[in-house]
């Protein structure tokens, strides 16, 4: 069995550009874990994930001690009133992203994907075809490919 028979083929990506939020919103909307970090020429800058959104949230919360609903604000007259103005986060998902990619053609065996996953602890693998992108195998991608190999059937998407 190979890549290309187990991949999903309509890939969702990310703008570097995008905000942490936004990709959040994403994930969520979409039942994902991570996507591949694209340019806007379709090139390859690294894969976002979910872990790396909770990494950017921990450093964030502990370089600031005190929540920021109690730090004290700049602005004339609103501390006095009782107003908070809290600034938005706009961090880019090119700043948290993890900027290597892990790929692999899609002719390559599911052997050689699942061995290079467990090797590397990642749970997405982006499967190019002539160095583009031309998929994704996720770690639930795996899993539905053991099953069909187990029970002799086909994994394909």
């Amino acid at each position: 069995m190979l890549a290309k028979e187990i991949m999903r083929r309509k890939v969702i990506t990310v703008d570097p550009q995008m905000t942490v939020r936004e990709v959040a919103q994403l994930f969520v909307e979409r039942k994902i874990s991570g996507a591949p970090v694209v340019d806007g020429r379709g090139a390859l800058l690294g894969v976002v994930s979910q872990t790396d959104l909770v990494r950017d949230e921990n450093e964030r919360a502990q370089k600031s001690a005190v929540p920021s609903f109690y730090q004290e604000n700049d602005t004339p007259g609103l501390r006095s009133r009782g107003f908070h103005v809290e600034e938005p986060d706009m961090t880019k998902v090119e700043a948290v992203m993890t900027p290597a990619v892990l790929c692999a053609d899609e002719r390559a065996p599911v052997q050689q994907i699942a061995r290079l996953m467990l090797r590397r602890h990642v749970h997405r693998l982006v499967i190019t075809r002539a160095g583009k992108l031309a998929g994704i195998v996720t770690s639930m991608d795996m899993l539905k490919a053991l099953l069909a190999l187990s029970s002799g059937g086909a994994a394909r998407r």
